[in-house]
């Protein structure tokens, strides 16, 4: 799927009951929806080295056990980096919940990934096969349609 989806997803996340269990829940749902396309960095390598890193390594089974880890990490450092310097007083973080959120948010994106006909590489770096859902387009305006109209309606104030 695109980034735009993966956001919208992360951020319908956001508003629900989830991100009152802890402080920056809403970032680790948006960001963590988002993270496994780190291999985008490759594209700044060369096309071909970008082409044979494209939903492999970052979207097997070994870094979505990783990543939540490093996002949550990433998060308490800076909760602790700017703790003294926020004004008023912050929701209280709760690093088991935090890192719960962050799985959650983190396996969302290979889920939608495998939706579409590009497919991906759940078995990376073991295994270096295809899966494919064949159910969405990569870019799928009904999904952003369906994903941002639900952020819109949970973030109006009338009807």
């Amino acid at each position: 799927m695109d980034p735009i989806t993966h956001t919208l997803l992360g951020a319908a996340l956001a508003q629900t009951p989830l991100r009152q269990k802890t402080a920056y829940a809403s970032a680790a749902l948006i960001i963590g929806a988002n993270l496994p396309d780190i291999d985008g960095i490759a594209m700044l390598a060369d096309s071909d080295t970008a082409l044979l890193l494209r939903r492999g390594w970052t979207h097997g089974i070994a870094t979505i056990l990783l990543l939540p880890l490093v996002l949550t990490g990433a998060l308490v450092l800076w909760n602790r980096l700017t703790k003294h310097t926020s004004r008023g007083e912050s929701p209280s973080l709760h690093i088991g919940a935090l890192l719960g959120l962050s799985y959650l948010a983190v396996a969302t994106h290979p889920s939608l990934d495998w939706l579409n006909n590009y497919g991906m590489r759940w078995l990376m770096p073991f295994d270096g096969n295809w899966f494919y859902g064949d159910a969405v387009f990569i870019v799928d305006p009904w999904m952003w349609l369906l994903l941002g109209g639900s952020v819109f309606l949970s973030r109006s104030r009338r009807w």
